[in-house]
């Protein structure tokens, strides 16, 4: 779910019911309540979550970049089709198109019929129109080994209020202590908003039940995230991309699978998108301890949710130019690309969140609050302190930056199960 805030779903604490279906299948499985987005860019944020490698090391920094080629990441869907899976995305917006991502690799269907127009140039279509058309390919497809990506676009920018789900219910007892505060310009914001949040909960509504109808439900993993969050008025600011706010770069992150997983788990430990390719390959029952620079969450999941050894999870943010060259310069774009530096990057562990913007000055740090959705600045950190987290988010970049060994660093486990499917060389 694009532009999607965790805080904003009602199975995360919002005070609307704003996804019922969606906290259905949190319910049902597992809960990550402190995931985060190695980048608040749609294309980039994507292509770390079917690569497990940040932006600096697959090479797509800023939307419109393609992932590099030379040589090209191994992705989830390259993995499940070699191992026989029927492979699909059904896309809704052009920065995940497979022209500029290179996500088509593996994919036997990519559906990217866009149907409308948004700030002119860009192209998008609306959740009911993608889960249409996915669910006409999961009918002829559900009873064989299957990987389906459905991509809803609605909630991002610009919004569009859904009348239908203009006067969502409360949830009770819950308290949004922030309503009171808005002007009636930021109520009508958030209103269309959640708006969007609820019309794609409802298409996604109908796929479940279709999956029900099969017979497949049991044996089917669901996994729900967001590629980045939204801010919507915070700090002054509306939308994503400039800044890594926590209501940015705090997503939702479900796993629902009735076979494997048990229900009703809630883990508070940190994760990140690029520990969902590892998780999933994990639990459909492929573990490799290293295909990327995430790790696999599934023994916070077998262990009811408790928290294994606290490690810092990291996030990078590059400023976008106001204008994007046309495909084919495509060349002039990647050389460029590559002499870019982060404008800002940083890590969160526990309540903890550290964020450089450069190294002429000190990281700011902060304390994270109301389940993690929001933090608070925080003054009382030694220089010592401060200089040594400069050097871990300094240290990280420097390792994975452009590491185009795009597999990662991978155990010799890992080696010989890519080597069987024909990926590298002995």
């Amino acid at each position: 779910m694009d532009t999607t805030r965790a805080d904003h779903l009602s199975c995360y604490g919002y005070s609307r019911v704003t996804s019922p279906n969606i906290d259905r299948l949190a319910a049902s499985g597992a809960m990550f309540r402190n995931a985060y987005t190695p980048v608040p860019l749609t294309g980039p944020a994507h292509i770390s979550l079917m690569t497990s490698l940040f932006p600096q090391e697959h090479g797509a920094t800023i939307n419109g970049m393609h992932m590099t080629t030379h040589p090209h990441p191994i992705t989830l869907a390259m993995i499940l089709h070699r191992l026989g899976y029927k492979t699909a995305a059904f896309i809704s917006a052009w920065p995940v198109k497979k022209g500029i991502t290179g996500l088509g690799k593996g994919f036997q269907t990519y559906n990217q019929d866009l149907t409308y127009h948004y700030k002119v140039v860009n192209v998008a279509r609306h959740g009911n129109e993608v889960g249409d058309t996915s669910r006409r390919w999961l009918q002829s497809h559900a009873h064989h080994p299957f990987f389906m990506w459905v991509h809803y676009f609605d909630p991002h920018h610009p919004y569009e209020l859904h009348a239908e789900y203009s006067d969502l219910p409360l949830v009770p007892r819950a308290v949004n202590a922030q309503a009171a505060k808005r002007t009636p310009e930021e109520a009508q914001r958030i209103e269309a908003y959640d708006s969007e949040i609820a019309f794609d909960d409802h298409d996604l509504g109908k796929t479940l039940k279709l999956l029900d109808d099969l017979g497949v439900r049991e044996n089917t993993l669901i996994v729900v995230v967001a590629d980045h969050g939204e801010s919507l008025g915070e700090h002054g600011y509306v939308g994503h991309g400039d800044h890594i706010y926590q209501q940015i770069v705090h997503v939702p992150m479900i796993f629902s699978y009735p076979k494997a997983v048990p229900p009703g788990i809630v883990v508070q430990s940190d994760a990140s998108l690029v520990d969902v390719m590892p998780t999933i390959l994990d639990l459909a029952g492929f573990p490799m301890t290293h295909i990327g620079e995430g790790q696999s969450l599934k023994p916070a999941i077998d262990h009811s949710g408790a928290a294994p050894q606290p490690r810092p999870v990291y996030f990078v943010n590059y400023d976008e130019p106001p204008l994007l060259p046309p495909r084919w310069m495509s060349f002039v774009w990647t050389w460029a690309e590559t002499k870019r530096t982060p404008t800002a990057m940083g890590f969160v562990q526990g309540a903890l969140k550290v964020v450089s913007y450069g190294e002429n000055q000190p990281p700011k740090t902060f304390e994270l609050k109301d389940e993690f959705s929001t933090e608070e600045a925080t003054t009382a950190i030694a220089a010592t302190q401060l200089a040594e987290y400069g050097e871990q988010i300094k240290s990280w970049y420097k390792e994975t930056n452009r590491g185009l060994k795009a597999q990662g660093h991978l155990s010799e486990q890992d080696i010989e199960g890519l080597e069987s499917l024909g990926y590298v060389s002995p």
